[in-house]
């Protein structure tokens, strides 16, 4: 299929891409027969909330040959360092936390490549943004701009410029929510709209306004430095995720 390449914006052969990445799918699909599931829902409006089986990991005709191979170098970074594909961990804990309740942890990590994970992020960010499969919140066309010609032309810009808290969400202490994927939402910080995308119980929360928060704030944002502090916190403690995956599964009512 020709047509616009959403990345480079150059006519071109359009591949059929992953809007997420394939390793992100890696523990979503059942034995048999092969499927997972994403969910769609809407608090305000049970009715419109939806379960939607998918058989192979979300695609569209999104982007030219040159501008995957491109991606794909900051996807195989991810797989291996935050996803231990091959057993590749590239980064380590040199710190761990947790509150006295044990309903937070916090991981503080180094050894992170600042440019290629950022730009992964970013390039999760986009995606979820332009893609058609997801029924993704409007976001204003000069923020998805400033993305796309971040992720073109391989600049991850500063740490606290579309900053994410990363967060490991489980039901209970060593049970990972995961086995879905949460179609992306946003929320609000007093000073920032937040898009949150839950895959496998890997929440990813981008902070679109990012550079107004505090200091404190931005703690858990990826570092120049190459560190990261990733939070595993339990479901029930954020009601509005908890209400969102209670809304679209049956056994979590």
């Amino acid at each position: 299929m020709t047509g616009q390449c959403k990345l480079c914006e150059h006519e071109k052969e359009l591949r059929r891409s992953h809007i997420l990445p394939e390793f992100m799918y890696q523990n979503l699909y059942d034995a048999s027969p092969r499927r997972f599931y994403t969910l769609n829902v809407d608090l305000d409006n049970s009715d419109e909330s939806k379960r939607k089986i998918e058989q192979k990991g979300i695609r569209e005709y999104l982007l030219c040959g040159n501008c995957e191979v491109q991606l794909s170098k900051y996807e195989n970074y991810a797989a291996e360092t935050i996803y231990a594909k091959n057993l590749g961990n590239k980064a380590i804990i040199k710190k761990a936390n947790k509150t006295p309740d044990q309903q937070f942890f916090s991981y503080e990590y180094e050894g992170f490549s600042y440019p290629d994970f950022k730009i992964f992020l970013l390039s999760i960010l986009w995606r979820v943004i332009v893609s058609k499969s997801f029924n993704t919140p409007e976001v204003d066309e000069n923020i998805v701009e400033k993305i796309r010609l971040a992720v073109h032309k391989e600049d991850p810009l500063d740490f606290d410029d579309f900053g994410c808290l990363l967060q490991i969400i489980k039901y209970k202490n060593g049970k990972i929510a995961g086995g879905f994927i949460l179609d992306p939402y946003l929320t609000k910080d007093e000073r920032s709209p937040i898009l949150n995308i839950l895959i496998d119980g890997f929440m990813y929360s981008f902070y679109l306004n990012s550079k107004e928060l505090s200091l404190d704030q931005k703690e858990f944002f990826l570092k120049k430095e190459g560190t990261m502090v990733i939070v595993v916190s339990i479901l029930f403690t954020d009601t509005g995720l908890y209400e969102r995956i209670k809304a679209a599964f049956d056994f979590l009512k």
